[in-house]
């Protein structure tokens, strides 16, 4: 038997991480593990590692996020969904509910079909002090960052919410649009904003439909990625409550895959779409 690291490569609408569940063995240093094995030339490639460690009696286990850059996240959707398949593939709880805690606190999923998942977000915040962003509440009483100093162009605003980690939504006027623009230069700015505490997440919209956006993200401590779970809920429930689109449900397509938000716009938010475990293999320790 090999004694390198165990990991299942994992990915959820494109967003792909490392699993590796500690719960069966040390991993004494994730941070330089993430680093490593996020490498799309000389590692694994992914953005990023979910490690999985005990969750105590009331869990089925506890999840943290390691960013591409080393970095430590709060919350991941798409990452949590592959957990809670992993978690019910290996007997460690029932399709029906899958009990996880993470950084931003209990999430619990369950299984839609054989890779379709559907995971509790917890209740989205639009109160300033939870992105945190220091700027005066715009319309509907979400906090609103000017931009003008950012990229001194068209639109002028983000919205910010935190769906338990911080976002920023910027509403572009069509998918061209959305395709088009130059998120990894403006991305990497905002996120990293000093106005921003420890910055957020970004994410550019265009409203397609009355329940259908289409969305890129763009993710502090791995830029550019092919989706974001917690910000696709963050397009949708900005939607919302902007009245960009009606209804509890949104489409949310975004550059790796679709993904689903329910939303009564008081309450917790539901995420849902694809979990794939791809591949397992063994990474050697240094």
């Amino acid at each position: 038997m090999s004694d390198g690291l165990a990991f299942v490569k994992v990915e959820g609408a494109g967003n792909d991480y490392v699993l590796v569940d500690a719960t069966v063995q040390d991993v004494p240093d994730p941070a330089h593990l993430a680093i490593a094995v996020s490498d799309r030339h000389r590692g694994i490639g992914s953005d990023g590692v979910l490690l999985l460690e005990e969750g105590g009696e009331d869990f089925a286990a506890s999840m943290r996020i390691f960013n591409a850059d080393g970095s430590e996240g709060r919350m991941c959707g798409n990452g949590l969904r592959c957990v809670v398949r992993y978690l019910v593939e290996r007997g460690r709880a029932t399709a029906e509910r899958v009990a996880v805690m993470t950084a931003s606190g209990p999430r619990v999923g369950r299984l839609l079909d054989v890779d379709q998942v559907e995971i509790g977000m917890g209740t989205p915040s639009f109160a300033p002090a939870d992105v945190p962003v220091e700027r005066s509440p715009g319309a509907e009483g979400l906090a609103a960052l000017p931009l003008g100093e950012v990229w001194g162009a068209d639109p002028d605003v983000a919205f910010a919410v935190s769906v338990g980690n911080p976002h920023l939504v910027v509403r572009l006027p069509d998918p061209d649009a959305v395709a088009r623009f130059d998120l990894a230069t403006h991305g990497a700015r905002l996120a990293e904003d000093g106005r921003l505490g420890a910055g957020a997440n970004v994410h550019v919209v265009a409203v397609v439909g009355r329940d259908h956006l289409v969305v890129r993200p763009f993710e502090r401590g791995s830029g550019l990625t092919r989706a974001c779970g917690t910000g696709a809920v963050a397009a949708a429930v900005v939607a919302s409550r902007l009245r960009w689109v009606a209804g509890e449900s949104v489409r949310v397509d975004m550059p790796g895959g679709t993904l689903g938000v329910r939303w009564d716009g008081a309450a917790e938010a539901f995420l849902s779409g694809p979990a794939q475990l791809v591949f397992h293999g063994t990474w050697p320790r240094s």
